[in-house]
C-alpha cells in the first residue's frame, strides 16, 4: 500500500484544522470523499484514484477544513445512531426473551 493511502496519528495530531481529534479528521476526509465521488458521478471530474485516497492526500497536505457547525452536526448524527442502536438492542433483547419464554 502506498504511503499516500495512509493517514497516521502523527498526521492528525499535527493538523491544526482537526485540532488533533481523530473523529474530526475522519469527518473531514469522509465529507471530502463524498464530495469528490458526487462530482465524479455528475461528470465534472475524471478520477484516477479512489475518492478516499484523494481525500486522505488532501488532508495530509492541509487542504481540508471543517466548520464548527459541520462538526457539531456530525457529532449529533453519531449520537443519534448510538441512541438508535441502544434502542434496537433493547428491542432485540425483548424479542429474544419472548422467543425463549423468559
Amino acid at each position: 500500500m502506498a504511503d499516500d493511502q495512509r493517514v497516521y496519528l502523527d498526521d492528525i495530531y499535527a493538523s491544526e484544522e482537526c485540532q488533533g481529534s481523530v473523529f474530526r479528521a475522519v469527518v473531514m476526509m469522509a465529507q471530502e470523499a463524498r464530495f469528490i465521488n458526487k462530482q465524479a458521478g455528475q461528470g465534472y471530474i475524471q478520477l484516477t484514484k479512489k475518492p478516499t485516497t484523494i481525500a486522505m492526500y488532501k488532508f495530509k497536505e492541509g487542504k481540508l477544513s471543517i466548520s464548527d457547525k459541520k462538526a457539531e452536526e456530525a457529532s449529533a448524527e453519531v449520537a443519534e445512531e448510538v441512541e438508535m442502536t441502544a434502542e434496537n438492542a433493547a428491542q432485540v433483547t425483548a424479542a429474544a426473551d419472548d422467543a425463549f419464554g423468559e
